[in-house]
């Protein structure tokens, strides 16, 4: 009106009882249950006297009183009918006055009655003296159960006034869902699937049996701490643990690191990625070949399968040290004859080596080491079996000129505290295996300088000696297929002369062919003389 919306008419829920309400009514319930009956009107006392004077018994009226036709006084002519009913036995009553009910009950009328007498026949309609406790106490559950359901099915602040109905206990509400899908780890991208034995709301590299059920089927193993090193792997650890004639910080620096001391006392996952990015993990330089991925995930080709219900979760490093194409110029042929199978993500990193999982620790972290190995086993290994795939074309060749290069991985699960080194390779024809070459405590200056030793050192053979070995590899492939191909050609039969001499001519014509034709051009010449005659 006068020119403004009106607010749309609010239809409020009638379970809706104000506090006030409530109040009144279980005093109400007190005061009748101590035997003060709130009085009744003139117009229920004449009913139940004059109309019911033939009900002999208490049950029979109180079903007429509760019977919403009974809240007016009936004409005569129904009166009568009453009256002769009264008489006839009792099932033939109770049937007929149930059938009334039912058949008047579509407009029925406000009740009447005193608050503490509709709720004393609504919670004991047929004895006469309700225990005043029980009562007291039922009216109090209900009225409690009116505000929890109101709670639950009445939109109260809608303009509209619509009740909402309950969501399906089988879908969840789209807050869950989504607060679900974010504590996903990022380390895991095959979801649940029927065999993985993934416990809801956590990732599949947080499974407690992720190890011994879903690695160990698709043969990868942790190796216990007492076990030697294979030759080749025990040469390369020797190799990654000299010393370097690089300078790095001093047991004092790293002792008035503030900012180390602070990862010490307790500090998230971003915050520790970003500390040791800068002090421990360098940045490639432009001509080194290497590359440095950060949280991509590792293609599904290259994770370790048996073919086993129990997967292995795709590997999504927090750190993934590669190469990148331009670091084989002279081998591009080859690379290109070989697909993906090289690719160690989807931004072009090749022939992975090294990879690195942060973890937090503090009050509001909940990753684990135990969770980080987890990751590794998936990680390392998956780039193990992507340099594999080249010593499998190697050794195609069976000679002994073509060796086959060292497919070994490291991978580091580190928090602001301590960091533990792992080495991975692969063991036999179907096994691969991954073991512990040391644990650093990060606060002690001599553990992090070695810890850094180690990282730069490891660096260093990925970008000099392996580099040089897969570069190697890649050039004896394609000098190996360029003589296949050679022999391939040289082994074909040339074609003979004979075959080409006759080829190239036309064949001749035989003398009956000679003949016929000569026979019928002199036939034609004799017609030819007759017609200009």
């Amino acid at each position: 009106m006068n020119g403004g919306v009106s607010k749309p008419w609010t239809r409020r829920s009638r379970a809706e009882i104000s506090k006030a309400l409530q109040g009144t009514l279980l005093d109400a319930v007190t005061n009748n249950t101590a035997g003060t009956e709130p009085p009744r009107s003139h117009r229920e006392q004449s009913r139940e006297s004059g109309d019911l004077a033939g009900d002999a018994t208490p049950v029979q009226a109180r079903k007429r009183r509760l019977d919403p036709t009974m809240e007016s006084d009936p004409v005569p002519a129904k009166r009568a009918r009453l009256t002769q009913t009264d008489s006839q036995p009792p099932e033939v009553e109770d049937k007929e006055v149930d059938d009334k009910t039912t058949l008047r009950q579509a407009k029925p009328s406000p009740p009447r009655h005193p608050y503490a007498l509709v709720l004393k026949d609504f919670v004991d309609p047929v004895h006469s003296s309700p225990c005043p406790a029980s009562v007291h106490t039922f009216v109090s559950e209900w009225l409690e159960s009116v505000d929890s359901d109101q709670e639950k099915h009445c939109l109260s602040d809608s303009h509209h006034g619509f009740t909402v109905p309950p969501v399906p206990a089988s879908t969840g509400s789209r807050s869950r869902r989504a607060s679900h899908a974010e504590s996903v780890a990022p380390s895991d991208l095959t979801g649940a699937t029927s065999g993985s034995g993934q416990s809801s709301g956590k990732s599949l590299v947080e499974d407690p049996f992720y190890r011994i059920r879903n690695l160990a089927a698709n043969n990868i193993y942790m190796r216990d701490l007492h076990e030697q090193f294979p030759e080749h792997i025990a040469d390369l650890v020797d190799h990654v643990r000299r010393d370097r004639d690089s300078p790095g910080p001093s047991s004092d620096e790293v002792r008035q690191d503030a900012e180390l001391n602070e990862l010490w006392m307790g500090a998230g996952e971003s915050r520790v990625e970003a500390y040791f990015r800068r002090r421990i993990f360098p940045e490639p330089e432009p001509g080194d070949g290497l590359v440095r991925d950060e949280r991509q995930p590792m293609p599904k080709h290259a994770v370790p399968s048996a073919g086993s219900s129990f997967k292995v979760s795709t590997p999504v490093p927090d750190m993934l040290y590669g190469y990148h194409r331009k670091a084989f110029p002279q081998q591009q042929t080859q690379l290109i004859s070989m697909g993906t199978e090289m690719l160690g993500n989807n931004e072009g990193l090749m022939y992975p080596f090294f990879v690195i999982e942060f973890k937090g620790d503090g009050p509001t972290e909940s990753g684990s080491l135990w969770v980080a190995t987890n990751q590794c086993l998936g990680g390392s290994t998956s780039c193990v079996k992507i340099t594999q795939h080249l010593n499998h074309q190697l050794m195609n060749y069976k000679s002994d000129e073509v060796l086959p290069i060292n497919s070994a991985a490291f991978s580091i699960a580190m928090n602001g505290t301590q960091a533990r080194l792992y080495i991975s390779w692969k063991h036999n024809e179907l096994d691969y295996y991954m073991a512990n070459v040391k644990s650093f405590l990060l606060h002690e200056p001599e553990h992090y300088i070695e810890f850094r030793k180690y990282v730069r050192n490891i660096i260093d053979w990925g970008k000099d000696k392996r580099l040089k070995e897969i570069r190697d590899s890649l050039d004896t492939l394609l000098e190996k297929s360029r003589q296949r191909a050679s022999e391939a050609a040289k082994s074909r039969p040339p074609p003979s002369d004979g075959s080409g001499t006759t080829s190239s001519k036309r064949p001749k014509p035989s003398s009956s062919r000679r003949k016929s034709s000569r026979s019928i051009s002199a036939q034609g010449q004799s017609e030819g003389a007759n017609e200009s005659d």
